[in-house]
């Protein structure tokens, strides 16, 4: 669940420059630069939060409730930042006001600058957010956003002091906030990626049904984790240099690292064609806040659609026998065959009272939804807390069917894994 911590910061800063912006306003202002520049700093203090959200830091991931919240933010963040900058671009007088000196209040470069950054800030933003781009093609270009900050930095560092006085309460505060994006940008190029790598080697590659196990031998430490969090897995090799998320499915306590990955499109169903033991992978992590076993509520329901079994095959995995919290498992899939490791949950889900397994197939008319849930479920829908994982569709619904029937929101876990 998003946590407000985060947002309430962001929304903080922004009003503190809204202040420092309307309470000195210089005399030489009219209304219309007043408001152009106004929203031009908005745009900027959003881009730096993107940019320091994308160091993927850990004290981040508290505040927002986990990376994959993060990117929500990072993603809507971009987004506002392309349209304040176009309302920017569009509103700012295009001449200096009469009277005003023309050389010391040059344009030069300040205009053309911002011109190649509103130009690249467009294109990026349309590649971000059209999903008929694939990861692998819109991965790369997404990196020239490093440039068009760089770049809208030294567009308003280079504006006539008509414009941008540096030395206001509202320019300093952005000069400060763009040293740290600087140095957020520099991390996440240079050095984020050497902090979180971890060496392993590759010590088995299993076909299942529709998905496949790669069971990692760590080179030097194992990854240190805790159940339902996930990393990036890097193959390294001609042609597996782009790295994917994936929940990891062992348990912390385990001398391997496990992913089951579904064959969804070409990266996946390499790895399941051509991926082979000995070869050597870059895993970075562990990330993730999607943690049942911080909750205070004894009574749990956890939700699985498919491959959204793995972060509970990780918890399951991992359980001992002091958890004892009541727990209630529904495992959605569309048949025995396709139901990965089901006969691992009905043999642990047997070994311990606490476990009640209620697999379902779609093609036999069982459904995860919230009608066959109040039929099995002892008690009332509002005495569970509800842990979801699976395919989109499936998640909303739910999400929506609970609210109605009266869950709180902050009892509702799912993870949004999509990470543009």
């Amino acid at each position: 669940m998003l946590r407000l911590q985060g947002i309430n910061i962001i929304v903080a800063l922004i009003a503190i420059f809204v202040i420092l912006h309307l309470a000195f306003i210089p005399e030489q202002h009219t209304l219309r630069t007043t408001f152009s520049t106004l929203l031009g700093g908005i745009g900027f203090l959003l881009m730096t939060c993107s940019v320091v959200l994308a160091t993927r830091l850990e004290v981040f991931e508290e505040m927002f409730g986990g990376l994959d919240r993060m990117y929500q933010v990072h993603r809507v963040a971009g987004t506002f930042t392309a349209v304040f900058a176009l309302v920017h671009f569009f509103s700012i007088p295009k001449e200096l006001p009469g009277g005003v000196d023309q050389v010391i209040n040059s344009t030069f470069p300040s205009a053309q600058i911002g011109m190649a950054s509103m130009v690249l800030l467009v294109i990026g933003l349309f590649v971000a957010l059209n999903r008929k781009i694939s990861y692998s093609r819109w991965r790369n270009p997404h990196k020239v956003m490093a440039l068009v900050y760089v770049l809208v930095i030294g567009h308003f560092m280079n504006a006539p002091g008509i414009f941008f006085e540096r030395f206001s309460a509202s320019g300093i505060l952005l000069i400060l906030t763009a040293a740290i994006g600087m140095v957020a940008l520099i991390y996440t190029m240079f050095g984020m990626n050497k902090r979180t790598a971890s060496r392993f080697t590759i010590e088995a590659v299993n076909s299942l049904e529709r998905a496949t196990e790669v069971v990692l031998k760590p080179v030097d430490e194992m990854l240190k984790f805790k159940p339902g969090q996930f990393a990036f897995v890097e193959v390294q090799g001609k042609d597996w240099s782009e790295p994917h998320p994936f929940t990891i499915s062992s348990a912390p306590s385990e001398d391997r690292l496990r992913f089951t990955m579904k064959v969804l499109g070409d990266w996946t169903r390499k790895v399941r064609e051509e991926l082979q033991p000995g070869g050597e992978v870059i895993v970075r992590g562990p990330y993730g806040r999607f943690d049942a076993s911080k909750s205070d509520c004894r009574k749990q329901v956890w939700i699985a659609g498919g491959i959204g079994l793995t972060p509970f095959l990780s918890k399951l995995r991992a359980m001992e026998e002091k958890d004892d919290g009541e727990i209630h498992f529904a495992y959605a899939a569309r048949n025995k065959e396709e139901a990965i490791f089901l006969d691992e949950l009905e043999t642990i889900a047997a070994d311990r009272e606490n476990i009640t397994l209620y697999p379902l197939f779609s093609e036999e008319g069982d459904f995860a939804r919230i009608d066959v849930a109040k039929e099995r479920l002892p008690g009332q829908l509002t005495d569970y807390e509800y842990f979801i994982c699976g395919p989109k569709p499936m998640v909303e619904g739910l999400m929506k069917n609970l609210k109605v029937e009266g869950v709180k929101c902050k009892r509702i876990h799912v993870e949004a894994f999509e990470f543009r």
